[in-house]
């Protein structure tokens, strides 16, 4: 049975909390009143010029005051009960009042009970006078606790609830951003398949039966990638590198001669957690407006370094660039790769098409830098400069 009603118990569940801490956190918040009304006591024997041990005036008020804890739990169901709102605040005050009456009649037969076994007044007096004076005499007070316990509920309550939509809004928000990634990876798939199935025609065009068969069995490879990649939104960059390297030996099949590629990856940084799906936009970008326009051949440079807290990918090709007046934001690419890193990253992410000095194009992605292993932003030492490989 739960200790406290929901949407309370769901705050404790969050907070990490047992029932039995719980339980111990309402006894100690009712023990300061019980101590303050122990020393008021124990002073007040001595100016009758009574002895008696701080214990007893402790022992005499303890467990009046703690019957509240009993009471607490109950209490705050009843609140969940008969709340005190518009319509029907008259009918369920009146009930709330009532119990406050019960809740006083509790505390003035414990605090009785009590004060006949401690108190050195005690002797002599008779057990229903002491309660009616105890319930009279507590009554305002009484009603007051009750109350305090109700209005503290009232809060915790509102808290609750709040909690609980701003974590149904968190999920609801991320199960939209997921379907949202979802669907942008999806565009990039009959697109790329697209360019593929139409490089595969060239080749099936020209009798190149050999070229078209590798390109086949590369295509499969790549595909069975693909799917397993589009169950996750990021991935290491190592995975990237892999899956591009992949696309790159179908587009060697395309362009045997013309095609040169080189990585500056540190090793380090292939732990890097990235957009899945992200370097294949930006390679068919430099293929398009590097390799395809140019008849000579090019290359494409794919580089990744780390600058504080911050991931720098470029991918860069030395053909002839993009036409002028062409934005990056027209190939749906570039656009699903943009849209992933805003939906993943807000306004922390950026990607930039831009003419390359000494000729060709650049398209540079920068985001916060993660590692896969520690999910916290890498130190920038011993990351910042990449090596060279072919």
């Amino acid at each position: 049975m739960r200790l406290l009603p929901e949407p309370y118990d769901g705050l404790r569940r969050e907070a990490g909390l047992s029932q039995a801490a719980v339980a111990l956190g309402i006894l100690a918040l009712w023990l300061i009143p019980a101590a303050l009304a122990g020393v008021e006591t124990a002073v007040f024997w001595r100016m009758r010029g009574l002895d008696a041990p701080l214990w007893r005036a402790f022992a005499g008020q303890a467990p009046g005051w703690l019957s509240w804890a009993l009471l607490t739990p109950l209490i705050l169901r009843a609140g969940e009960r008969l709340p005190l709102r518009r319509g029907v605040i008259g009918r369920n005050g009146a009930l709330h009042l009532l119990l406050a009456l019960l809740c006083g009649a509790l505390y003035a037969a414990a605090a009785t009970a009590a004060w006949l076994w401690t108190s050195p007044m005690a002797p002599g007096a008779r057990a229903s006078e002491m309660l009616v004076s105890w319930y009279l005499s507590g009554l305002p007070l009484m009603v007051l606790s009750y109350f305090a316990v109700i209005g503290a509920g009232s809060w915790l309550h509102w808290f609750a609830r709040t909690r609980q939509q701003e974590l149904a809004a968190a999920r609801l928000g991320m199960q939209l951003a997921e379907a949202r990634l979802a669907a942008l990876r999806t565009q990039l798939h009959p697109h790329f398949l697209f360019n593929s199935l139409n490089a595969l025609s060239v080749l099936v065009r020209g009798n190149d039966n050999a070229a078209a068969e590798r390109m086949l069995e590369l295509l499969g490879e790549l595909l069975r990638d693909s799917l397993r990649m589009d169950t996750r939104a990021e991935v290491r960059l190592g995975e990237e590198l892999d899956f591009v390297r992949r696309y790159l030996e179908i587009e060697r099949v395309r362009f045997p001669d013309r095609l040169r590629v080189r990585y500056a990856v540190p090793a380090a940084l292939e732990a890097a957690v990235v957009p899945a799906l992200l370097l294949q936009p930006l390679v068919e970008n430099a293929l398009r407006h590097g390799i395809g326009r140019s008849a000579e051949a090019g290359m494409i440079r794919i580089e990744a370094r780390a600058t504080g807290d911050r991931l720098c990918i470029t991918v860069a090709d030395d053909g002839p660039g993009p036409p002028s007046g062409e934005t990056d934001a027209a190939g749906v690419g570039l656009s699903s790769v943009r849209a992933r890193l805003a939906a993943l990253h807000g306004a922390a992410a950026s990607l930039e098409l831009r003419p390359r000095a000494g000729g060709g194009a650049e398209c540079v992605v920068e985001l916060p830098l993660r590692l896969a292993s520690a999910g916290q932003p890498a130190p920038a030492t011993a990351l910042t400069e990449p090596t060279a490989h072919g």
